[in-house]
């Protein structure tokens, strides 16, 4: 009867052992479809890839966000991709040409910028995917784009040194 008994705990301590290590994962790893920086969802036509110096690949909603966590972990990111907006082609980060700010907010484009609360209305002060930052293979397409939506072309180093804090 101790056999029994012996067999059923084990059984019972190995279910444990792997429902804890399928839960740890789960909570420790945001969904796939979310930003690594700031748990916003994932914009394809935007997103922002990190390849890491220990090999894993995080992508970010935006290149902001992805530039951010460049400078806030020096050292950490190997190389960066930033997706060329028309093509979807993701394109070195350095070489990308950038339109800052513009008339689409494509991480928050769905998030009340005003909030009604019983002391007053709150506004929205800071948020680390404002202002919209939008990758392009080509200084052109980057014009075309800033031409039609507003925004300021930059090249990578000007985004670089517009992203830090």
């Amino acid at each position: 009867m101790k056999w029994k008994e012996t067999i059923i705990t084990f059984v019972a301590l190995g279910a444990i052992a792997v429902f804890s290590v399928l839960a740890y994962r789960h909570v420790t790893r945001p969904p796939e479809d979310l930003c690594r920086v700031c748990q916003r969802g994932l914009h394809h036509g935007v997103n922002f890839r990190l390849e890491l110096a220990n090999g894993h690949m995080e992508v970010a909603c935006c290149p902001r966000c992805g530039m951010h966590y460049t400078l806030e972990h020096p050292g950490a990111v190997r190389r960066a991709l930033a997706t060329d907006f028309p093509s979807g082609e993701m394109v070195p980060a350095e070489t990308a040409s950038y339109v800052e700010g513009g008339d689409v907010a494509f991480c928050t484009l769905h998030d009340k910028p005003v909030q009604r609360e019983p002391q007053g209305v709150s506004v929205r002060e800071y948020d680390r995917c404002l202002p919209t930052l939008v990758a392009f293979k080509t200084p052109q397409a980057a014009e075309a784009y800033s031409t039609e939506h507003g925004g300021r072309v930059l090249e990578y180093a000007q985004v670089m040194e517009s992203v830090k804090p």
